[in-house]
């Protein structure tokens, strides 16, 4: 039999052991739970290159140049830095915290999986790269994300997938033509039905063809003034000229003059001396204006439905909606003319 002794000593060791698991459970439950950056070592600063895929397989990637972000696809058209900055400044702020799923079964249902995204992000710093997926969201301002290479699946905050856009014209200035329309004294718009020549006139225009006896019909004249003075691009396409533009010999061009504002400041003759007691400041501001023009060149219709479009004043050819055509395309001398009231009332009458 055991003594009293031999007892206590038992339960001792007992006590020891169950101290000893319970240390090294917390212990190892405070590693599992210890926050870390989900990218660790990632700097916004740093990345070079960007790479974005969408779960409709649209892609699109932008690279780090000495002037910022550029699309190389597009010849280095210029990409809005402070957002590129931005989207990967969120990207490197998510971390550990919230884990949410470590069995991989679950990954499709939270689109962070390999065959089943929102959004994979391939990121280049250094000579480090890295592939992040990101998914759906528990809420606002939310998203699920997993490291390729990570077999667990975080809840991440301030960011969410559509952020993260395969949309060219979501990361640039997309306003390729723009001038005021205020501004704009003449327009001449050429296509396969000939050459239509206008010009402004105090607030109205003049169409300079117009028969004699006929009247100028300008219904058409607000959306020919809205799409020859601006203008937004789908994408750029590069800087080089390609056969498959079809502007060898455009079908359809478009040129504009309009007014540039110019300020001058003119000072008073009375200032002459300058710094002498008691002068004054008489310059006042003038404003002039000198004439400016570019000539807009539609081009083919791609692929997509877009149509190639260059301006004279734009090292680059882009797309452009197919509606952004339309007011030149198929404009005829029947559409800008009609009767004058006094020649149609006078052959009424004669057939009467």
């Amino acid at each position: 039999m055991l003594n009293r002794s031999n007892i206590l000593l038992a339960a001792a060791l007992v006590v020891q052991i169950v101290l000893l698991v319970i240390s090294v459970g917390a212990r190892t439950g405070r590693e599992e739970r210890a926050v870390r950056p989900l990218l660790p070592g990632l700097s916004a600063d740093d990345v070079t290159e960007l790479a974005i895929v969408d779960d409709l397989d649209n892609s699109l990637r932008i690279a780090r140049s000495d002037d910022g972000w550029m699309l190389p696809s597009a010849d280095d058209f210029p990409v809005n830095s402070d957002k590129a900055d931005e989207l990967l400044e969120r990207v490197a702020g998510l971390d550990t915290s919230r884990l949410v799923a470590s069995n991989p079964a679950n990954f499709p249902r939270l689109e962070v999986a390999e065959e089943g995204f929102r959004r994979k992000l391939s990121i280049v710093s250094g000579d480090e790269a890295s592939e992040l997926y990101l998914g759906g969201s528990a809420g606002a301002d939310t998203v699920y994300a997993r490291l390729a290479s990570d077999d667990q699946a975080y809840l991440g905050t301030g960011l969410s997938a559509w952020e993260a856009s395969t949309q060219v014209s979501a990361w640039i200035d997309a306003s390729y033509v723009r001038a005021p329309q205020e501004d704009v004294i003449k327009i001449k718009v050429s296509n396969a039905n000939g050459s239509f020549e206008f010009e402004s006139d105090g607030g109205s225009w003049r169409y300079l063809g117009l028969p004699e006896g006929e009247v100028f019909e300008d219904t058409l004249m607000p959306s020919i003034l809205r799409n020859a003075s601006s203008i937004t691009m789908v994408e750029p396409l590069g800087r080089v000229l390609l056969d498959e533009y079809g502007l060898d010999e455009a079908p359809v061009t478009v040129e504009v003059e309009y007014r540039q504002i110019v300020e001058t400041e003119v000072e008073s003759a009375e200032d002459d001396t300058e710094g002498a007691e008691g002068a004054t400041d008489d310059s006042e501001d003038f404003v002039s204006y000198r004439t400016e023009s570019y000539t807009l060149s539609f081009g083919a219709k791609r692929d997509d439905g877009n149509i190639v479009l260059k301006s004279s004043t734009s090292d680059y050819y882009v797309t452009v909606r197919e509606y952004a055509l339309d007011a030149f395309e198929d404009l005829e001398q029947a559409d800008l003319v009609r009767v004058a009231e006094a020649e149609a009332e006078d052959t009424s009458a004669a057939g009467g």
